[in-house]
């Protein structure tokens, strides 16, 4: 999965970054919240992993902001937190998912990442997608679409299936990278619409099968699901000022 991590203390989060990859997710740090904000408007994640410290002068319009930007689909965790219950209580109720309190190991910390994703994004750890016309076996990688067998490549059937495992959200280039092609950083942006246009092409992801790849200006890409003749189309995630021009994450390592 792909993580956004805000971090103030180097030590620990290098010890939770290193946990997460070692779990095999792509992380991605940053050092202060104006950065990750300005990422958000132009990026993507599966989960935001936020430094309670971080938010000390507001974390109710922190967390609105964040989410805003983000999308509800994205899952929240604050680390780090201290033992104040109003400020947990009121993030929890704005949908933050976990409180990890001070002191919490790096281990326990992948591990309750890993439950939330479960949690939230069930479909990934199912063997099989049924999405008619449209079956997708993960086990023998097999696809296939109004009874016929359709032959994909690896990289192809891997982006449909999370296309497909999360209709209706919007994946940037980069989120699409991490995803399918697990931080091969040889790979550039253009690889994803090479395969994006292959797939709208094998699989008529247009407007006749129920089913349109569609992109998104200035965000990435979202597969999307309507009933033949009433489709409505969906705006597209709306970017802060400047977006796309902020600083890149400060490095760990």
């Amino acid at each position: 999965m792909r993580l956004a991590l805000l971090y103030l203390a180097p030590g620990p989060a290098l010890e939770i970054l290193t946990a997460l990859r070692a779990a095999g997710h792509s992380v991605h740090a940053y050092r202060e919240p104006q950065h990750l904000l300005r990422e958000l408007g132009r990026e993507t994640f599966d989960l935001l992993l936020i430094d309670e410290s971080a938010c000390e002068s507001g974390l109710q319009r922190f967390v609105t902001r964040l989410f805003a930007l983000a999308g509800d689909d994205t899952a929240l965790i604050f680390i780090n937190c201290h033992d104040n219950e109003h400020r947990l209580a009121d993030a929890l109720a704005l949908g933050a998912d976990d409180f990890i309190r001070s002191g919490v190991g790096s281990r326990e910390i992948a591990a309750r990442v890993d439950a939330v994703l479960r949690r939230r994004q069930p479909l990934r750890y199912q063997s099989s997608l049924d999405h008619p016309p449209y079956f997708f076996d993960l086990e023998t990688r097999g696809c296939r679409f109004d009874g016929h067998e359709i032959t994909l490549t690896d990289k192809e059937f891997e982006l449909a299936v999370f296309l497909f495992q999360n209709l209706g959200r919007i994946f940037s280039r980069g989120h699409l990278l991490d995803a399918v092609w697990r931080g091969q950083h040889a790979q550039s942006t253009r690889t994803v619409d090479t395969h994006i246009s292959r797939l709208r092409r094998k699989l008529q992801l247009t407007d006749t099968k129920g089913y349109r790849l569609a992109s998104t200006y200035g965000s990435g890409y979202r597969l999307e699901r309507f009933e033949p003749g009433h489709e409505k189309p969906t705006p597209a995630r709306e970017q802060p000022t400047g977006a796309g021009t902020g600083e890149c994450c400060q490095p760990l390592c």
